[in-house]
């Protein structure tokens, strides 16, 4: 049986090459992903390495536990720094002072946007700054600039460049050198940094104190890691923290490898997705080779083999060709993870040479993946040909395909169970909120699966339907035909798309209905007109002088205005968002809010608003006092709670008087609310507003429309990721449709001769095909895009309790996602076509 395998195997090479393609993309997809991953993490590993090269041990201020702090430099102190230097064990010390600021490039804007602006001290030796240009800065209105802030900014060596941090006001400095990284790095994964004279790092950061971000500490000769912790106890107290140099690089490797972890696991969902697409073509492969074989197993039957051997036989040609092609997908796949990491380490990690690592669970797993894939997929059409009777070797008719009555009744129970399950979710049935959205989500899942066993059901009246669109031509009713007279191989072929459309379709749905949500929200809600901020994406946040609202409120056209600030305070104990106006009643009619307890009519030092939520969160009401700690504050306030606003997405939090702002993390207004009066031309207000702003780059003035793409940014980032699944799903969808359709061809090699010696030329048999290619994609991604908005329309549903209230279609999503079947099927038809068009006549009518 075993020589019959491989002899059986040889003779069709062009199956087992169609086969396994969708085995080597699946196993290629994870090897390259984990490669890519590993790789990732090791290069990291080796920039945070360079950290402090040379020092022994590192000294930095205890990390506060909460956010806002964390927001808030804290430093090492000059007192400790002395102590540390008096150490008899110290032979020297490095210091550092750094964090986030703006810096105006040449068209007057902020550099910068998710990579952020840093501030650094010139003589910081936590990373190998390499002069290129210049000199380092010696006065407190001189800098050097890095390679990258100069090809951002539009600025270079002997221009003037404007720099600030949220505490600080503009100040111009004269750049005085420009310097690069070790390995001919411009920059450090993207940041631009801004290097001044300690003293001058020190007023951006520390707001003048003379404190440090870190301290590096070289120990004398002979003196260990160990013994020099040992000997800095003292010197280091309680408000700072003592660890190795070696610690320090693990803690950052650690923090890093959360990040590249997130990535890892991104692109090995594109390789599990192929992976599991490619199940459905493999068993459909083996599915149809089996078919063409029934005569060929039969006969083999007669002359004594039993259902086990004809199994094992299977399963053997299986395990051979997924053995195969998983290490051909694993080759290609750390071979792309290589090739990945060079162009991620140039592009994003900006490092001249990139680490690469090929860990052994790479080809492993991608190996191991592919054989067992494989070997599943192949094993229910194996137990199907085990059960040929020998009687078949006699007949010269195909048996015909096995009924789909068993298949379909599961889907419509598996259907069924899926909806109970959405029902009791969507009618709230349990008490708590999160159990009802869980059961709607997992009846949403359940719900997929029956559609996914009810595609060879609907694939006959689906494809009929479609047929009419090209039934007007000979060719077109014999492509629609083939296309419905296997509904079973029709709906494994489909279901690969359907998969991929599906899944991208429910997500885009969601987030098209968020979006719309949010939307409404804020039409219905909002009544200001023109809005003030800066963007999103910024690392820091954009802040304006709050002295220009005075001129904002008194600028012809203007009816109302007010400033808002922020902070993420301490708030009896929990983290909570503390705002800050200088107008709280007339910035709740601008925002739509509503007062439901207490009067909002001066909000006085001492007091404090809150949204319905939160009070209840923390067990409070009118007459009741909380603490606050805020970001900057060095002590907790006692506030009176005076009222009670009603829950809203734009005045959801803590309210207090402007007077505080000084100790938030934004001590100036992040965000400014204009009211157009009566009849003002709109257009000319905003012309106003932005000549009074002109010296306010981080921010700007915006209308309802802008302002709402500003802030639904990021959702359409995570649709434009979610394509590349699409994407994904359509080329394996290709090979899929390609697969089945030539094995299609060859199995109707006899029907195709028949066809041309009727009259059929070759252009009606290219045509035919293309329409059952078509027909095909069609129908995988019609079913997906049904699915997709339904399972989107149930999981926004569920989420109408948390504000998701409006449904939205992405419409011209939907739209290219069906542009995008066509031309999957049109590509998929090219060679099947070619091949049916050029079958032999004679050949084909004696073929057997």
């Amino acid at each position: 049986m075993l020589r019959a395998t491989l002899k059986g195997m040889a003779a069709r090479k062009a199956r087992l090459i169609l086969t396994s393609i969708a085995v080597v993309l699946g196993s290629a997809f994870i090897a390259a992903a984990l490669v890519l991953t590993a790789s990732i993490q090791t290069t990291v590993d080796d920039l945070n390495g360079d950290a402090y090269a040379g020092a022994d041990v590192i000294v930095q201020p205890v990390e506060p536990e909460n956010r806002g702090d964390r927001l808030v430099r804290d430093g090492v102190s000059a007192e400790t720094l002395a102590a540390i230097e008096a150490n008899d064990d110290v032979a020297g010390v490095s210091t550092t002072v750094t964090w986030m600021i703006n810096a105006l490039g040449d068209d007057g804007k902020i550099v910068g946007g998710f990579a952020p602006t840093m501030a650094v001290n010139w003589g910081d030796e936590s990373v190998e700054r390499e002069l290129r240009e210049g000199r380092g800065p010696e006065a407190a209105n001189e800098v050097a600039v890095s390679a990258q802030f100069t090809t951002d900014s539009g600025l270079g060596l002997g221009d003037s460049v404007e720099a600030y941090s949220l505490s600080t006001e503009k100040t111009a400095y004269e750049i005085v050198g420009v310097f690069g990284y070790s390995g001919d790095r411009d920059s450090l994964s993207g940041a631009t940094e801004l290097a001044f004279t300690t003293d001058e790092a020190q007023r951006l950061v520390f707001d003048g104190e003379d404190v440090y971000t870190t301290v590096a500490v070289t120990a004398v000769d002979g003196v260990s890691d160990a013994e020099l912790l040992t000997a800095l106890e003292p010197a280091v107290g309680e408000e700072s923290d003592a660890l190795s140099r070696q610690a320090y690089v693990d803690d950052l490797n650690a923090e890093t490898a959360e990040a590249t972890n997130l990535i890892g696991y991104f692109l090995l969902g594109f390789g599990l997705i192929a992976v599991f697409v490619s199940v459905f073509l493999i068993a459909n492969t083996f599915s149809i080779v089996i078919a063409g074989r029934l005569k060929e197993i039969a006969m083999m039957r007669a002359v004594g083999a039993s259902r086990g051997q004809i199994i094992r036989s299977v399963v053997a040609e299986a395990g051979l060709l997924g053995a195969v092609a998983s290490v051909i997908g694993a080759g290609l796949g750390v071979a792309a993870g290589a090739g990945l990491t060079s162009a991620v380490g140039n592009s994003f990690l900006d490092t001249a040479s990139a680490s690469i690592a090929i860990p052994a669970t790479a080809p492993i797993a991608a190996v191991a993946v592919g054989l067992v894939v494989t070997i599943l997929s192949a094993l229910v059409p194996a137990v199907r040909a085990s059960k040929i009777p020998p009687v078949e070797a006699m007949r010269e008719a195909v048996k015909a395909d096995k009924p789909i009555t068993g298949v379909t009744v599961t889907g419509l129970v598996v259907t069924l169970i899926g909806a109970v399950a959405i029902a009791l979710g969507l009618t709230e049935t349990f008490d708590e909120g999160n159990a009802n959205i869980a059961a709607a989500a997992v009846g949403a899942g359940v719900v997929f699966v029956g559609v996914a066993l009810l595609t060879a059901w609907l694939s006959k009246p689906v494809v009929a339907l479609l047929g009419t669109l090209w039934s007007w031509s000979f060719a077109g009713r014999l492509g629609r035909l083939n296309a419905s007279r296997n509904p079973r191989r029709t709906a494994v072929t489909a279901a690969a798309l359907m998969i991929g459309v599906t899944l991208v379709t429910a997500t885009a749905t969601l987030l098209t209905s968020v979006k719309a949500s949010l939307a409404e929200q804020f039409e219905s809600s909002i009544k200001a007109e023109l809005f003030v901020s800066g963007p999103v994406t910024s690392s820091v946040p954009a802040t304006f002088d709050p002295a220009l609202m005075d001129d904002i409120r008194e600028a012809d056209g203007v009816a109302a205005a007010v400033e808002l600030y922020y902070d993420l305070a301490q708030v009896d104990g929990t983290e909570q968002y503390v705002n800050a106006t200088t107008d709280l009643e007339g910035g709740l009619d601008l925002f739509g809010g509503e007062v439901l307890e207490g009067s909002l009519a001066d909000l006085q030092e001492g007091e404090t608003a809150v949204n319905e939520w939160s009070a209840d969160q923390l067990g409070v009401g009118i007459g009741d006092t909380v603490s606050m700690t805020f970001s900057r504050g060095t002590e907790a306030r006692e506030f009176t709670v005076v009222g009670i606003l009603a829950d809203n997405e734009d005045t959801d939090g803590w309210y207090v008087d402007p007077s505080y702002a000084g100790e938030f993390y934004t001590p100036k207004p992040t965000t400014a609310l204009v009211d157009v009066a009566d009849g003002a031309d709109v257009d000319e207000v905003t012309a106003e507003v932005e000549a009074i702003l002109a010296d306010e780059p981080a921010v700007s003035v915006q209308n309802h429309e802008e302002y709402l793409a500003q802030v639904t940014v990021f959702f359409d980032y995570a649709i434009i990721a979610i394509q590349l699944l699409l994407a994904l799903a359509m080329i394996v969808a290709v090979i899929g449709v390609i697969n089945t359709l030539v094995l299609s061809v060859l199995e109707r090699t006899r029907e195709l001769g028949m066809l041309r010696a009727i009259g059929m030329t070759r252009g009606q048999t290219t045509r035919m095909v293309t329409v059952e290619s078509v027909t095909i994609a069609l129908f995988g991604a019609l079913l997906g895009i049904g699915t997709g908005l339904l399972l989107g329309w149930i999981v926004q549903q569920a989420l109408v309790p948390s504000g998701i209230e409006e449904f939205a279609v992405p419409t011209a999503l939907v739209a290219a996602y069906l542009g995008a079947a066509v031309l999957v099927g049109l590509l998929a038809a090219i060679a099947p076509a070619v091949r049916a068009s050029k079958v032999d006549i004679l050949g084909a009518i004696s073929y057997e």
